[in-house]
């Protein structure tokens, strides 16, 4: 492997009704990539939950016919979610984020999510506000490094020593020196956690307690497993994975000792004898040990499993090969996180669970686009190809009448729209690899778009979102077909692909945020009526037992039933 292995390439990454009243309603949701961790405030029973939210949301549907505008259905407020009641008296609005909007308190009130982290009254550090309950060690025994808990359910990792006291910046804990030349850092996330041990030379790499890098293993009401490509998964008594984790990698930093530290993309002249200038181009990670950069050789090492214990094995002609650029960053990657994400690069990387933020991440190729004479170089010529995975739960027992899918495009190559697709393929996992699930591909939709550039066009062409729904005049177009069968159990998972129209086009590279959103217009599906019967002076008669028939002699007998939704509405 060493020198031959993958690399980073330049500057791509960076109450009831009566007499057959119909209990039908219709909703909009934002369905987003199946979230991870949720940690949701002490609730009552279901029963009463559903009626006390079927009655909240009655009145808040009233309101809002009332005064013309949305209104909030408080009480079912999620982490993820919130939910309005909309104007037209009958629909409803949830909207669901792939990031948390708001995170859970103890008290069970609602707070921002922040992964800033704080020194807590019991010794421990862990972040401000997130969706799982997440400590770091505060130094001392190597044994509490990292937990991760949720609703009574915990996995722990240790360290096999004695830990420094940690230096805090941020969302991020480094103990210093844990090996000779060898620091550990952690980042909290407000859905987990990221672990890197960052490596600073070649005497350090040396160290042959590098040759295979084992962490305690403790978990309670969960069961840690392999995965197919070298992950983990983390599931709890019913099957339902808690937590999960890709395979562990490494890289070096080749790429700031080639690229003297430059992480955007270059703009110059056609000319090879004019001087080179810097323009917008991708970004690079916000630390070095985030992840791969441009130009970093990279290798994926598969996580080993025992009872007791989590390990990774680092790739030895990477560790201390002769063309390796020290520091050198290992990442046993236990964030473990339920939500199914990916980018796909032809040159080999994946990206898996990728977090979008300003840059956002590539879609499309990776090259040089030359144009009036300047040639804009983003990297050396590969593809890529951008999944999310959506759960159908929010849609179960739902009629759909319109689905719309939504990202925001952070940056484009230039001013001039070019044409990007939205296509169902098969599912994807941690061990998806370029050029993913090519199988029965279904296009959903295209959009010709460019955005993200700002004042570099005229007129400015800010960050967007890009939305796909069906065009009737487009006869392709059949996202809302697609989610009907979704929603009616046809299939497990939907997996939505953004590519680029034409993967030879320099001009098509653009790059999206992580923030996917799935919105569905549908209407409840009716529930089994109840309190079905006849209409008397003494109240409603429904007689089952055939043997003794209620007589009645009205010739115009009333009936009655009381009718809702599947949603209690």
């Amino acid at each position: 492997m060493g020198g031959d292995r993958s690399r980073c390439l330049e500057n791509g990454r960076s109450g009831c009704l009566e007499r057959f009243l119909s209990a039908a309603t219709a909703a909009v949701v934002l369905l987003a990539v199946l979230p991870a961790l949720v940690v949701t405030a002490p609730t009552a029973s279901a029963d009463t939950q559903e009626s006390s939210s079927a009655s909240e949301a009655s009145v808040a549907l009233e309101r809002a016919a009332a005064s013309g505008e949305e209104v909030e259905v408080v009480g079912e407020r999620a982490e993820y979610s919130t939910t309005y009641a909309n104007p037209d008296g009958y629909s409803f609005t949830l909207e669901q984020s792939v990031v948390p909007v708001r995170v859970a308190t103890k008290d069970g009130s609602w707070t921002a999510p922040d992964a800033t982290l704080e020194r807590r009254a019991d010794g421990s550090i862990g972040p401000k506000a997130a969706v799982a309950d997440i400590s770091f060690s505060a130094g001392g025994d190597g044994d509490g490094l990292v937990t991760l808990a949720e609703d009574g359910k915990s996995l722990s990792l240790g360290w096999p020593g004695t830990l420094p006291r940690p230096t805090l910046d941020g969302a991020a804990a480094t103990y210093a020196e844990v090996l000779p030349g060898v620091d550990l850092r952690l980042t909290a996330t407000v859905e987990g956690v990221k672990q890197v041990l960052i490596v600073k030379s070649a005497e350090a790499a040396a160290n042959p307690d590098l040759e295979r890098i084992e962490f305690s293993l403790e978990t309670e009401g969960l069961a840690v497993s392999s995965r197919t490509g070298g992950g983990l998964a983390a599931v709890d008594e019913d099957g339902n994975t808690v937590f999960r984790s890709p395979a562990a990698r490494m890289w070096d930093s080749a790429g700031d000792a080639g690229t003297g530290g430059s992480t955007t993309m270059s703009l110059a002249s056609a000319s090879d004898d004019e001087p080179v200038q810097d323009g917008d181009g991708e970004a690079s990670p916000d630390h070095p040990a985030d992840g791969p950069g441009a130009g970093d050789a990279s290798a994926v090492l598969p996580v080993q499993l025992t009872e007791e214990s989590v390990a990774v094995v680092p790739d030895p002609e990477l560790l201390a090969g002769e063309n390796t650029v020290y520091p050198l960053y290992i990442d046993p990657d236990v964030a473990l996180e339920e939500s199914e994400r990916t980018v796909l690069s032809s040159d080999g990387d994946a990206f898996y669970n990728f977090s979008g933020g300003d840059d956002g991440e590539g879609v499309g190729y990776c090259g040089t686009y030359v144009t009036g004479g300047y040639a804009y170089y983003c990297g050396s010529g590969y593809k890529q190809r951008m999944y999310f995975e959506f759960a159908p739960t929010k849609l179960a027992g739902k009629r759909v009448l319109d689905a719309t899918f939504r990202v925001t495009e952070r940056w484009s190559m230039s001013c001039e729209k070019t044409v990007v697709e939205l296509v169902r393929t098969g599912n994807i996992s941690s061990a998806t690899r370029w050029p993913g699930p090519t199988a029965n591909w279904d296009v959903m939709g295209d959009r010709t778009v460019a955005a993200g550039r700002g004042s570099l066009c005229d007129p400015d062409q800010p960050d967007a979102p890009i939305e796909f729904n069906d065009d009737p005049a487009q006869s392709y177009e059949n996202l809302t077909a697609t989610v009907k069968k979704f929603a009616a159990g046809d299939f497990s998972r939907l997996t939505l692909m953004l590519k680029a129209d034409d993967e030879s086009d320099p001009n098509g590279w653009k790059r999206f945020d992580d923030d996917a959103v799935l919105s569905v217009k549908y209407v409840g599906l009716p529930a089994v009526p109840t309190s079905a019967g006849l209409v008397q002076s003494s109240g409603i008669s429904c007689e089952t037992d055939s043997g003794d028939p209620d007589i009645i002699a009205d010739p115009t007998p009333m009936l009655n039933r009381a009718a809702a939704d599947r949603g209690g509405r």
